[in-house]
């Protein structure tokens, strides 16, 4: 594992259906953001088709995990060693069947997984089938776990994520200038109550919120991006904080699960 690494968060606005424009200038960004250091960048939600698309625009451009996204990121990855995290809408081999996902590729442009999305937000409902796990991966960075907007609203897969052994959870979001106060105290709470730094990358215009930022386990906004503009947000990370921040305040060691009767939810 590295002592410290470079994250980098992508702000970025996409041209809904124009997945080409959306992967060169995602491209364009991430060689940016290697030129400065990043080890690792994130995309916002459904980065490649755009957010604001239809039941027949996202079938028209959803592309399958291996798909042509996947091998344009990968050599990416590879040419820079860095490592990619790719919010798409995911084709699968049953036709009319689409998820809200997300790759994550390692940097030598290998598909470390896919992430997909649980809890669909209102309208996503009629759009794309609902995922049912909370993955953490294993790489020479740390334990990285992903969560796709909506699905950092619950403290439950943060939990999850946090006893599967995450060290660092990033949030790809399309999220509303109406809900931004949920977004501060969600990343925030997700990091303090699991010890674990949280990255929320966010897009901007049609009503987003745009203020991508890094927390730290503790629970502090290291850096914030604008609310209106597309940049690049930097921090420079160790996991030896998840280790110090877990010796300060003992959350993780404490913490009883045995006291979660989850048969208690059987008769709601």
């Amino acid at each position: 594992m590295k002592e410290e690494f470079r994250i980098a968060a992508i702000q970025m606005k996409s041209a809904m259906g124009d997945t080409k424009l959306n992967l060169d200038k995602a491209i364009h960004k991430i060689e940016e953001a290697n030129k400065q250091g990043a080890k690792i960048v994130c995309l916002p939600e459904l980065f490649y088709q755009g957010y604001h698309l239809d039941k027949e625009g996202f079938m028209k451009t959803a592309d399958t995990q291996d798909g042509y996204m996947f091998q344009e990121l990968s050599k990416v990855a590879k040419d820079k060693s860095i490592f990619i995290i790719a919010p798409y809408a995911e084709k699968t081999s049953i036709p009319g069947m689409i998820y809200n996902s997300s790759l994550f590729i390692g940097d030598k442009g290998e598909l470390i997984g896919n992430m997909r999305k649980v809890y669909l937000w209102g309208n996503e409902k009629l759009l794309f089938r609902e995922g049912c796990k909370f993955p953490v991966f294993s790489t020479s960075l740390g334990r990285i776990g992903i969560l796709i907007c909506y699905d950092g609203e619950y403290p439950e897969p943060f939990r999850i994520m946090a006893w599967k052994g995450a060290e660092l959870i990033f949030v790809p979001s399309v999220w509303s200038i109406g809900a931004k106060p949920r977004w501060d105290i969600d990343l925030a709470a997700g990091a303090l109550y699991n010890l674990l730094y949280t990255v929320g990358v966010n897009t901007i215009d049609n009503g987003a919120c745009g203020t991508s930022k890094i927390v730290s386990p503790m629970g502090i906004t290291l850096i914030e991006a604008s609310k209106d503009k597309e940049e690049i947000i930097y921090t420079d990370v160790s996991m030896q904080n998840v280790i110090e921040a877990r010796t300060k305040i003992p959350y993780i060691n404490d913490f009883k699960p045995e006291t979660f009767d989850v048969g208690a939810f059987e008769n709601l």
